[in-house]
């Protein structure tokens, strides 16, 4: 075997191990139609930028302005309220978590739950899936509660009770939920 072959240095690889790549040369051209690509390059520099904005766009109630402003301010009708919305899963789960807040207390789920499965009706399958109470809330985690919760707003989406998980949820004082650092 050469010297070649074993440094590493081939017809495919004409660089030895360390060696720098080489970067191809810059092409300089001497002729009149570079020359005239040149001063077509350099009066496009010399013209005016086109408008960034559209017209009326920075002036307060313009068209433009309007649709991206938040709606409660000056001359602008307010905001709808919230429950004029249908809430998502993300919804939910973003209000369930709000505060370090894991899951509702265990009297206030238990009453969420039965709401759920009135409307759901005994049919609704899968069933819902139990909150977390008596003997088991001591030995489960906040997060394997709060991981619970969102089985249970899973749950609701599927069975087209989404809203009114959420208003539910919604509707519980602080007090009445567990926090991951109680």
């Amino acid at each position: 075997m050469s010297a070649d072959k074993k440094a590493g240095k081939s017809l495919f690889n004409p660089l030895y191990p360390g060696d720098r790549a080489t970067a191809p040369m810059a092409l300089e051209e001497d002729s009149p139609s570079a020359w005239a690509r040149f001063e077509e390059a350099q009066r496009s520099l010399d013209k005016p930028f086109a408008p960034t904005q559209p017209p009326g766009a920075t002036v307060p109630g313009g068209p433009e302005w309007a649709a991206t402003q938040p709606m409660s301010g000056a001359g602008l009708p307010p905001a709808p309220p919230r429950s004029s919305r249908t809430a998502t899963l993300d919804d939910v789960m973003a209000m369930a978590r709000r505060n370090n807040r894991a899951c509702p207390m265990p009297m206030p789920w238990a009453a969420l739950c039965k709401v759920l499965a009135a409307q759901a009706g005994p049919a609704a399958q899968p069933p819902l899936p139990a909150p977390i109470a008596g003997a088991a809330w001591a030995a489960t985690s906040s997060m394997a509660k709060r991981l619970r919760l969102r089985d249970q707003v899973e749950w609701a989406q599927q069975a087209g009770l989404l809203q009114l998980a959420y208003e539910a949820l919604a509707a519980l004082d602080e007090a009445q939920w567990h926090h991951f650092d109680d």
